[in-house]
């Protein structure tokens, strides 16, 4: 008798569609353009200088894969619903603050003074209800921890770079020479974030100053005769005119000085009300809850005239500000709002739509001295594009440096003085806000495409 031995091989394994995706992307990741060395300037790299402070010299252990190589079909699904969410009205103006709500009239437990039996029921069945103990969980709100709003350029730095700023011919608004660019000067700068008090207004009763020429011009243009020096009697004083000139030059209608030109500032923070974690803390991180209100009075305090929101209306409903409470709270401090929604981890639409919200913002806040505040979920990924192109339109990091010689061979197609400037303003928003800002590849390369699209304007 024999044994007949059957082997049953089992069939060839089938991997799902979403995997094979993502394994030729990950195989593929060498082939994009420009990809290692964009990578590199995020912090999100695996040996970024915000990977190094937080896990050392060798960096995060992971290694850093862009989201638009590792989930590209996730990718195009967000920027799908972006262009759908930037269809939408963008600016919300405000002309004038609308006026305060009624206040609300409280009863003696506290509640508003019209009551209901279907009230009293439920409260009365609060109160008996048994609570186990709970140990207390700290939350960061607006009262203990104030709204961290970090200003672009120094306060003391405003005047400077603003008297030596200069229109421009090129793609900036702006030329300023490379010694008061404003890289350099935060470089020296110690990293410093906090809101220093307001100056306080020059004393009402003092005359203010008019130069030399404008003194000699409107003597010059007066009718009154030049008369030889007279010597007074019982005067010892030898004056150079006579009475009637002294009256007469008393009296010239000096024009006002013209006040000096100031830019107005950009300002980055969080989310203004924001609330997450609730719960507990997370990974060491305490919650937040914050009032959307008393944010925005902060805001308002700076001087703030128009809010740049990095959300849509599904972010702002996750982190407890939707847009029918945020829209009607900025009216009602008197800030305008320009909306440019953004998925996390991304940027903005496209360059020449950011260009067109920038360029009206510039024209009707910065050019006027009024302050703007860009905010995205943390204040350091998206709005630190937004904040980084704001400075390239402006041109406060000047052009290109005459040693950035286009001559030199493109770095994985990017070009040397293109990548210079983008390494340079990304340095400013890390200095002034968070060595995290600007944190995805995706984001990187935007700010590279900003910057050839300005170029492409000339």
């Amino acid at each position: 008798m024999s044994l007949t031995l059957v082997l049953q091989v089992p069939p060839p394994l089938e991997f799902p569609l979403e995997f094979t995706t993502l394994t030729s992307s990950l195989l593929q990741q060498p082939l994009v353009p420009h990809l290692p060395i964009l990578a590199e300037l995020a912090s999100q790299h695996h040996a970024s200088p915000y990977n190094r402070s937080k896990y050392g010299s060798a960096g995060c252990p992971i290694r850093y894969i862009p989201l638009s190589v590792h989930l590209p079909d996730h990718v195009r699904e967000l920027k799908a619903r972006q262009r759908i969410a930037a269809a939408h009205v963008a600016w919300w103006p405000c002309d004038t603050p609308l006026e305060p709500p009624p206040p609300l009239l409280l009863g003696p437990c506290g509640m508003p003074a019209l009551d209901s039996p279907v009230l009293r029921d439920q409260l009365q069945a609060a109160m008996q209800e048994h609570l186990a103990p709970t140990h207390p969980v700290p939350l960061k709100t607006s009262s203990t921890h104030p709204i961290n709003i970090s200003p672009i350029i120094p306060f003391e730095l405003i005047p400077l770079i603003s008297s030596h700023l200069m229109l421009s011919a090129g793609p900036t608004l702006f030329d300023i020479p490379l010694s008061f660019a404003l890289d350099r000067l935060t470089a020296a700068q110690h990293h410093h974030h906090t809101i220093p008090p307001l100056p306080p207004p020059p004393p009402p009763d003092r005359h203010p100053g008019y130069p030399v020429s404008e003194a000699l011009r409107a003597a010059i243009d007066t009718d009154v005769a030049p008369s030889l020096p007279t010597f007074h009697p019982n005067s010892s004083i030898l004056s150079l005119s006579d009475p009637a000139l002294d009256e007469k030059a008393n009296s010239i209608p000096y024009p006002p000085p013209e006040p000096p030109f100031t830019i107005g500032n950009i300002f980055l923070s969080s989310c203004p009300g924001k609330k997450v974690r609730l719960q507990g803390p997370v990974k060491g991180r305490s919650g937040v809850c914050r009032d959307l209100h008393a944010d925005l009075r902060r805001v308002k305090d700076l001087g703030v005239g128009c809010l740049i929101c990095c959300l849509d209306d599904a972010e702002l409903d996750f982190l407890g500000a939707p847009w029918s409470l945020y829209e009607p709270a900025a009216k009602a401090v008197g800030i305008s709002v320009l909306r440019i929604p953004t998925p996390e981890g991304l940027a903005p639409p496209s360059p020449p739509s950011l260009d067109a919200h920038l360029m009206r913002v510039i024209n009707a806040y910065t050019l006027r001295g009024v302050p703007v505040l860009v905010h995205c979920r943390g204040g350091v990924g998206r709005a630190g594009v937004v904040a980084c192109c704001w400075m390239l339109k402006l041109g406060l990091c000047g052009w290109f440096h005459e040693n950035e010689s286009e001559s030199v061979a493109p770095t994985d197609g990017v070009r040397p003085s293109t990548l210079a400037l983008v390494e340079r303003v990304i340095g400013i928003v890390r200095r002034r806000r968070s060595i995290k800002a600007v944190e995805t590849y995706e984001q990187v390369q935007f700010l590279v495409d900003f910057v050839e699209y300005l170029r492409g304007k000339v």
